[in-house]
């Protein structure tokens, strides 16, 4: 049985799949006319709930959906009890699936028995378009022309590259590495390509920094000004043990930046293993140190129980060592990472923690020291170059600087 309520309600269903878009295409598409597929054994209608004195209904119809009370009743199997009732919506009252009005608010709450709208799941059209286009790469085998084609179409005012499933541009990628540098299609593709959505699904450097590197070489405004910064992309990368990725980044930013919620998932993580991890500790860790150099511990700590369970250890401490030649504070002492994580780790754990960072950094201090002054100079190279948008690496090599400097 399901509640009713004096508050009246609108609830919106998403279609997921292209079968149920095609079944209520005639509301979801204001369709006039049907294909009557007979799809119905994919359906995934998102929310949808049906009752114990209804299961009969849950028997999808193969037919086409063709009338806005046939929407209705196939969502809530309950509306003959709202007319037994006299509980439905007046004429008035109720408006069109198809013209819904922006006054009312929409709830996905399947418990709703009312509904207003139904819509496709979101991203439901880019993904079925990059399925197309991913069998089209698979069955044609004629990428470039393909991605010609891509080139031309823009998706919601977005070009259509950009807004592609990264599975599908990725198979693009493949076609210009390493050979295609300087063409015309080449060009268009790294002005549009989606960077940081790609390092975060795939780890593959060398195609990262080939495509890094013309990113800077074409003149492609800096990627911090992405909707996800690339200056923020190390700890994700870290999260999905991505450590190749590191050292290409670390080639066209100078320094990697620590975000809030990065720091707040390590919390999360490293308090899974350790309860008394918690938030007031932490608090009182930054009483003595700022939350960078604490966020700095975390990703240290993080790093050293999660390839250790997952056997990259090596990796894990490359991409320290690069992290740690790139950023400006002094190395973390034992004293530091004892005193903020005493009671939280036993003492042997946290030797072991100290340990991999030590050999990382290839530096040991029982006390804070401030980095040399070669260091110092060698950052202020970096964040100078950054700042002109030079990859830097090439701009290292253009300077002559002493190997030492490099």
């Amino acid at each position: 049985m399901e509640d009713f309520s004096t508050t009246l309600e609108h609830r919106v269903v998403a279609s997921k799949t292209a079968t149920d878009v095609v079944r209520f295409s005639f509301i979801v598409r204001k369709s006039i006319s049907y294909l009557d597929l007979g799809l119905c054994r994919d359906s995934m209608l998102l929310n949808y709930v049906g009752t114990s004195c209804d299961c009969c209904a849950l028997k999808l119809s193969n037919s086409f959906i063709n009338t806005e009370q046939k929407c209705r009743k196939f969502f809530t199997q309950s509306r003959s009890l709202l007319y037994t009732l006299h509980l439905d919506l007046p004429k008035g009252r109720e408006c069109s699936l198809k013209d819904v009005p922006n006054s009312i608010t929409l709830d996905h709450n399947p418990c709703i028995p009312h509904i207003s709208k139904i819509i496709p799941a979101c991203g439901f059209d880019i993904l079925i378009l990059s399925d197309f286009i991913e069998d089209a790469i698979n069955i044609i085998k004629e990428e470039m022309k393909i991605f010609e084609w891509v080139l031309k179409m823009s998706f919601s005012d977005l070009p259509l590259l950009y807004v592609l499933k990264i599975r599908a541009v990725d198979q693009f990628i493949d076609c210009f590495y390493p050979e295609i540098t300087d063409s015309a299609i080449f060009k268009d593709f790294i002005m549009y390509f989606d960077f940081t959505e790609w390092m975060s699904t795939y780890e593959k450097p060398e195609f990262l920094e080939y495509l890094l590197y013309y990113s800077r070489h074409y003149g492609r405004e800096d990627l911090k000004q992405d909707v996800f910064p690339i200056d923020e992309i190390i700890d994700p990368c870290i999260f999905n043990r991505y450590f190749s990725n590191i050292g290409p980044i670390l080639k066209y930013i100078n320094v990697p930046i620590f975000s809030e919620d990065d720091y707040r998932l390590y919390l999360l993580k490293i308090s899974a293993m350790r309860p008394d991890l918690t938030e007031e500790r932490l608090r009182k860790a930054e009483e003595r140190k700022k939350r960078e150099i604490i966020h700095q511990m975390l990703q240290i700590i993080w790093m050293h129980i999660d390839c250790r369970q997952h056997h990259c250890t090596e990796d894990a401490s490359e991409a320290l060592r690069l992290i740690w030649c790139s950023v400006l504070d002094a190395y973390i002492s034992f004293k530091e990472i004892k005193r903020a994580f005493r009671g939280i780790f036993i003492a042997e754990e946290l030797k072991n923690i100290y340990d991999f960072y030590a050999e990382a950094v290839g530096e040991s201090s029982e006390s804070v020291e401030p980095r040399s002054l070669q260091h110092l100079c060698r950052s202020i190279i970096r964040r100078t170059l950054r700042e002109n948008q030079i990859w830097i690496p090439e701009g290292l090599r253009q300077m002559c600087l002493p190997k030492a400097i490099e």
